[in-house]
């Protein structure tokens, strides 16, 4: 789950370098795109949706503080942040009114900018997970009164009144599992509940793929609602759910189109026409599991979502701690098949992290070797030692990932070291920049470079000196400013010991040389 970000600046430079500091740092955002002022900015606000506004104050046209005063009376939900290189108080409070809460001063260096840029995006994912949140539960409610409509159940308590507004013509379709124990598989009834779930993870995941809009809900055990916009591409999409799910877990499915609704009440009496014994239908439901399903699914799509967090932050050491300390650690008091489809829950957020940020596959396994390999196991420490088996293996991706990623990690330095040697440019803010421990960076680059770090710096900041002082007339003290030394004579001592004579020596020795 990324951020996306609208840089204003009226300075084409500063935009393109903010730019690359943005796509080069892991960061949690990305450039949805650029404006030169504030008009510019709020001609394109709509079209791009940024979350996040990182402009400058001072702009022709239209200013930064008009750009947040249009953003805050719009009731745009968009955070902003100035960069200005004034500090005018007037200004500053102007900007607060239109709730600005973040000021970057420029020459801000760039280890505050990425530290600025991570608190925004923390803050900005827990109000999107706290919406997402808000969102699954408002859509549970929908589906638990949906479902009570359509059995003829009284309302969920605390429920709606009329469900199913959004349902205005939708296509009705039952989807019915017609045997769970086909003969070409030795599943047991024990194993229902993990079917279930594979079939609405199946669903879920090609409804995403396949379908525009719509929505599924579990009726009950091995038969589902799905509710679909009117497309040309619906039959196909359950011509392959059907292949899908038979190719996977060799389980028949049935489809049987209901016709158009436009209301849960006229859902209802279709599905009343349907089933010819409504009351046996309908006996004992509301005390069932039948919404399991859709519930554990919204919990992989949480645990994936956090997961991904953990790693555009950077927080590669921590995922698998949070896997097995917060999000498995407790779910094994239950039953036997509890277990198991709360370790296939958290297998299925494993695998789509692993697919989807890592590039990492896992071979010829997909959701039917995991439900094969767990309907087998006869306890819970057999399944808890799979699930530690899973996250093992995101462990081991992981560290491959970061391998390879860092495989580069010499030619990132040298580029900021080109960049920033004028400025401090010291092995703890490099590391910052890159996202390593200050150790372990230091240790690659030397295994990478053959030359450490402090090294490798003292030698280009001499190999630039060494030029100043050949090829200009500027004072040692000027010289020492411009490679990174704010004191002349700790520069002259390195370069002494570097070239094995004082700067005015090389100088007189080497400047002569051109004509």
């Amino acid at each position: 789950m990324r951020g996306t970000v609208m840089i204003v600046d009226d300075e084409p430079l500063i935009r393109k370098g903010l730019t690359k500091l943005i796509e080069t740092n892991e960061l949690g955002w990305t450039v949805a795109g650029e404006a030169g002022n504030g008009r510019e900015a709020v001609e394109r606000l709509e079209e791009l949706e940024p979350d996040l506004i990182l402009t400058d104050i001072r702009m022709p046209v239209m200013d930064g503080i008009e750009l947040a005063k249009h953003v805050a009376e719009s009731n745009l939900a968009m955070t902003v942040i100035m960069l200005t290189g004034y500090r005018d108080f007037e200004y500053a409070q102007a900007a607060v009114r239109y709730g600005v809460k973040e000021f970057l001063l420029k020459p801000c260096p760039e280890e505050e900018i990425c530290r600025v840029l991570r608190e925004s995006y923390s803050k900005f994912r827990e109000r999107r997970e706290m919406k997402e949140k808000e969102c699954r539960v408002h859509q549970v409610q929908e589906d638990h009164a949906l479902r009570a409509s359509l059995l003829r159940l009284p309302p969920p308590s605390g429920g709606q009144s009329q469900p199913g507004e959004w349902l205005d013509g939708h296509g009705f379709w039952l989807v019915k599992v017609e045997t769970f124990m086909p003969q070409a598989k030795e599943y047991r009834p024990e194993d229902e509940q993990l079917l279930q779930f594979a079939i609405g993870n199946i669903m879920e995941e090609l409804m995403e793929e396949r379908v525009r809009r719509g929505r599924w809900i579990t009726v009950e055990y091995g038969l589902f609602a799905l509710f679909l916009e009117p497309a040309d591409n619906n039959p196909l999409f359950f011509e392959q759910l059907c292949m899908t799910v038979e190719r996977l877990l060799g389980i028949p499915l049935a489809v049987l189109p209901l016709g158009s609704v436009s209301s849960a009440l006229e859902a209802a009496n279709l599905y009343e026409a349907y089933c010819s014994e409504a009351a046996s239908q309908t006996e004992n439901l509301e005390d069932t599991d039948a919404d399991s399903g859709r519930m554990v699914e919204t919990r992989v799509r949480t645990v994936q979502a956090e997961m991904t967090s953990f790693l555009l932050l950077g927080r590669h050491e921590e995922l698998p701690v949070y896997l097995r300390q917060t999000v498995w650690e407790g779910r094994q008091q239950g039953t036997l098949a509890q277990c198991k489809t709360d370790a296939l829950c958290l297998a299925l957020a494993i695998r789509e992290v692993m697919r989807k940020e890592l590039a990492a596959g896992q071979g010829e396994r997909d959701i039917s070797t995991e439900i094969s390999e767990l309907r087998v196991m006869e306890t819970q420490e057999q399944v808890n030692a799979w699930v530690q088996e899973r996250i093992s293996i995101l462990e081991q991706s992981i560290a491959q990932w970061l391998e390879e990623r860092n495989g580069r990690l010499a030619e990132r330095t040298i580029r900021y070291i080109e960049q920033y040697y004028m400025q401090e440019c010291s092995l703890a803010g490099v590391a910052s920049h890159l996202h390593l421990n200050a150790n372990y960076f230091s240790n690659l680059f030397k295994k990478q470079t053959g030359e450490s770090f402090i090294s490798y710096l003292m030698r280009f900041r001499m190999d630039k000196a060494k030029m100043l002082l050949t090829n200009t007339d500027m004072r040692i003290s000027e010289i020492a400013d411009a490679v990174g030394y704010a004191d002349s004579n700790y520069f002259a001592t390195a370069f002494r010991q570097a070239a094995g004579q004082s700067p005015s020596e090389y100088r007189k020795q080497h400047q002569p040389k051109l004509k």
